[in-house]
């Protein structure tokens, strides 16, 4: 019996990706897959859908340039910065089309998938330098996402990540479907947020967009365009 999708292999060949690239996929939500005779097979319908969503969006911003426009956008300040380049930040929130400067954001932090034991999920989060994001932090920025569940999605600073992963987590290669803590790597102090701990909704706003969870990007969505149109109404002329 042929297996009911695409190898991992033939999936990574569709989206020009490396194979390990489609795992993180998977693990993440953004790629349908499912266990077929001890083999993990891509559903291919969902795979189109992905292309097409992969369309470019223009080069995408440096993790440095990312976090000092979420910084903006939050109303928050991330150390100096030229006048020059805060113009042209500036630029970028007014007229650019809120999707595709969302799709240029995508490379502000690093990615890994880690299986902590649920016991030391909350001792985890209460990590210094830790901050909730993604799902976690939704409700709490005032996402439309109440009762959503999922696994734990921190932003770490690169300086303690090794540290904490050697101290909470079981397993950091995780197999699909297993992990219950999304890491995404930055470096120190580049979140803005919300409260202490929280990310701000900017920054919440994009974790929800790509989490391949139909919910969960609606909302995020949402709260994307709202903080854009405000920004742009409170600051029409980049005083």
């Amino acid at each position: 019996m042929s297996a009911p999708g695409l190898s991992v292999r033939e999936a990574a060949d569709a989206l020009g990706v490396s194979p390990s690239a489609v795992r993180q996929l998977i693990a993440q939500g953004q790629v349908r897959a499912s266990k077929f005779a001890g083999r993990v097979v891509v559903d291919p319908d969902h795979l189109r859908q992905v292309r097409a969503a992969r369309r470019p969006v223009g080069r995408p911003f440096s993790p440095a340039a990312s976090w000092m426009l979420l910084h903006l956008l939050a109303d928050q300040r991330l150390g100096p910065v030229s006048a020059s380049r805060l113009s042209q930040l500036r630029h970028h929130l007014r007229h650019d089309d809120p999707q595709q400067l969302a799709g240029r954001l995508r490379k502000r932090a690093a990615i890994s998938f880690w299986h902590v034991h649920p016991s030391l999920l909350g001792d985890l989060a209460a990590e210094p330098g830790c901050v909730l994001a993604g799902r976690s932090a939704a409700e709490l920025v005032g996402a439309d996402l109440v009762g959503s569940s999922g696994p734990l999605e921190v932003y770490l600073p690169s300086p303690v990540t090794d540290r904490l992963a050697h101290e909470y987590a079981a397993d950091l290669e995780v197999a699909v479907g297993v992990a219950n803590v999304v890491v995404r790597h930055v470096e120190t102090d580049h979140v803005p947020e919300h409260e202490h701990g929280v990310a701000a909704a900017p920054v919440v706003a994009l974790d929800l967009i790509e989490s391949g969870e139909a919910r969960a990007i609606g909302a995020g969505w949402s709260l994307w365009r709202d903080g854009i149109g405000a920004w742009r109404e409170d600051d029409p002329r980049g005083r």
